[in-house]
């Protein structure tokens, strides 16, 4: 059609004909389109995990579940075996690594060649395989640490920075350890190289939280609120319900602050329910973002949730 616009300038009669010609190809690429929605090429097509949990597996089972997969348009397969029990659970189970786990693992790859489906697999069972002693800690997973120093310029910089906590695990403390909010002392048989010095200019308005001296109150009585704002999550507070059955955890600032993210720790490996609440005079709150509660299986139930700025001077959980 964009042809057919250029050519009308020199001549109304052609660029009619161009102008139809134009539709008519633009209608055809439509219909080609559609029928690409309404029946998509196999690179178009999703590809899903399927979970093999703790050894509830059956032959029978597998068809099953690569049949429902090709009728629903599902292009294929990522197989993964979950050494823990969750689904359906079969009387004679399959262990990972057996002759009938494989023979199980050449069916579904059968089926799946029958199917016109692709099929991917984990390269162990769960996470199991992926550490052990022959790892070298250099060769291990790694975790990205950091310290902060603050520093008044311009000036030239004469000191050794502190280093950013190496504690083995998912995490240590999120803002560190030691010195100026940072730093600690290397622990025996970790691992820690250094990564990069990145300098910048300090936002105008970064404070921190506990700098602002928050009054925080909760639905159970009082809580050392030392405790929930130093950024360890090793150390913990028991919010426990009020009398009408709700739990919450409610901070009061002395000015309206401005925020965008609220971090929270759950136990285990939960992620919290619920809602974050704000409110201008400590009675009429507005919910503004639903925590939706999962099971999550990394960083100890550790989420960060992110919304429009908005300000306020009581933030409820």
């Amino acid at each position: 059609m964009m042809r057919a616009f250029k050519v009308f300038v020199a001549s109304a009669a052609t660029a009619g004909l161009l102008l139809v010609a134009g539709l008519s190809l633009a209608r055809n690429k439509g219909d080609g389109l559609e029928r690409g929605f309404k029946n998509p090429p196999d690179a178009a097509r999703p590809r899903v995990w399927w979970h093999w949990t703790g050894g509830n597996v059956t032959r029978e089972g597998i068809t099953k579940d690569l049949e429902w997969m090709q009728r629903a348009g599902i292009g294929g397969a990522h197989m993964a075996d979950i050494g823990m029990e969750g689904g359906q659970v079969v009387e004679d189970k399959i262990e990972f690594f057996t002759p009938e786990w494989f023979d199980a693992v050449k069916h579904a790859a059968a089926e799946s060649d029958r199917l016109g489906l692709e099929l991917s697999i984990f390269s162990s069972s769960g996470w199991s395989l992926t550490g052990g002693p022959w790892v070298k800690p250099e060769q291990a997973m790694k975790k990205l640490v950091w310290s902060e120093t603050g520093v008044e310029g311009p000036m030239a910089l004469q000191r050794k920075l502190p280093q950013p906590p190496s504690q083995p695990g998912a995490f240590g403390s999120l803002r560190g350890l030691g010195s100026d909010r940072g730093g600690g002392e290397k622990p025996p048989d970790s691992f820690y190289r250094d990564s990069a010095v990145i300098a910048f200019r300090t936002p105008p308005d970064e404070t921190w939280i506990e700098d602002l001296k928050p009054r925080v109150t909760a639905s159970g009585g009082v809580i050392d609120p030392r405790l929930l704002m130093d950024d360890d999550p090793e150390t913990v507070a028991a919010i426990v319900s009020g009398p009408d059955g709700d739990a919450w955890v409610q901070y009061e600032f002395a000015q309206p602050v401005r925020i965008k993210a609220v971090t929270l720790l759950a136990p285990g490996r939960g992620v919290p329910f619920g809602r974050i609440e704000k409110s201008d005079d400590g009675r009429t709150f507005s919910t503004v973002v639903a925590l939706p509660g999962a099971v999550q299986y990394r960083a100890k139930g550790l989420k960060t949730y992110a919304f429009p700025e908005t300000t306020a001077r009581f933030i409820r959980v």
